[in-house]
């Protein structure tokens, strides 16, 4: 007959309660909370699927062991916890030499362009630049910094709290100049103001390549953290496995800018919503706006049989309208009316 006395039953007890809670420390410490904020496509909104970088940064702490927890903070409110040491981590940020000596930057998680935009609505090129050399009338996204080059023209900016909220106003000619890195500002217009796209446009030559890091508190658990996160990208580079972006967006092809005449024998020019069926709208386009041609017709791409030319006239070509009572509609208007600048 199997006999335990009390004494070894008590230390077996004391020894499995012991290791149940060695065990809830240690889980528990493997779960790291990272404050960040909205900066799609990198960081998505919360509850939505994770953008590419918390999704790199998810595995850099996976390959470590340990699990992450996400929270929403603005960005500004997360450097301040981080720098009081109120709150560990925080990604991703750029590194300036201000930030350098209040919190601990880990090395380089990805990297993002930086270009400065313009409406094209109200400015042409030499005008916008102009306007960022003049340094007035300058947006920004409180909180961030746009690389040294940029950087150094934003000192007296126009301070927005997000990214939406500054392209509203370039729409609106609040500001005439806004930097924003390539791949926030593709991502704006295709899902907030897709028919404004061809509004904006970049000045020529004034860029930024800069590095996004993770940021932590400059104590002890700030420098583990960092120190994990350095060992990790290294290990990973080494075995060819780098970030989940490109660091570079592809260029966009060149644009046909034109304005609308009137022709002869149609003396009001009109723009539809559709080039046929049913329930299309017709606009007035006052003679002279500025459209971009999207999609020319096909009697205009492709060849004929034909010098007879009343039908390639008649044809439909896609536009979006630049300025005028109809600013960033995409209508058909007849090619006849097209006159490429």
């Amino acid at each position: 007959m199997f006999t335990i006395s009390y004494s070894s039953f008590f230390k077996r007890y004391h020894f499995y309660v012991l290791s149940l809670f060695l065990v809830f420390r240690l889980n528990a410490a493997q779960t790291e909370i990272i404050l960040t904020d909205n900066w799609p496509p990198y960081i998505l909104p919360q509850g939505e699927a994770k953008g590419s970088s918390a999704k790199w940064l998810d595995l850099l702490f996976e390959h470590q062991r340990i699990s992450t927890k996400w929270q929403y903070a603005p960005y500004d409110v997360s450097f301040f916890y981080i720098s009081k040491a109120e709150r560990n981590i925080g990604f991703p940020f750029f590194k300036t030499p201000e930030r350098e000596s209040q919190v601990l930057f880990s090395e380089p998680v990805f990297y993002v362009t930086s270009k400065v935009y313009y409406n094209r609505q109200y400015l042409n090129l030499q005008s916008a630049q102009t306007a960022f050399e003049s340094k007035t009338r300058i947006g920004k996204v409180a909180g961030y910094s746009y690389g040294v080059i940029i950087d150094k023209h934003l000192l007296k900016a126009i301070e927005f709290g997000t990214e939406k909220q500054a392209l509203t106003a370039l729409f609106n000619n609040e500001i005439d100049i806004l930097p924003m890195t390539e791949g926030v500002m593709t991502y704006h217009l295709i899902n907030d103001f897709p028919l404004r796209q061809e509004l904006i446009k970049s000045l020529d030559g004034v860029e930024d390549t800069s590095s996004l890091h993770v940021i932590a508190a400059n104590n002890d658990a700030g420098k583990k953290i960092v120190t994990g996160i350095n060992k990790t990208i290294k290990a990973l580079a080494e075995a060819g496995i780098n970030d989940l972006q490109t660091n570079k967006t592809n260029r966009t092809v060149a644009i046909d800018v034109a304005q609308l005449i009137t022709s002869e024998g149609y003396p009001l020019i009109t723009g539809q919503t559709k080039p046929t069926g049913d329930n299309i709208d017709y606009f007035a386009l006052p003679q002279g706006s500025k459209v971009i041609v999207l999609q020319w017709s096909d009697k205009i791409t492709q060849s004929s049989k034909s010098d007879r030319i009343y039908k390639n006239m008649m044809d439909l070509s896609k536009v979006v309208v630049l300025n005028g009572p109809h600013v960033g509609k995409e209508l058909f208007v007849r090619n006849m009316h097209i006159e490429l600048l």
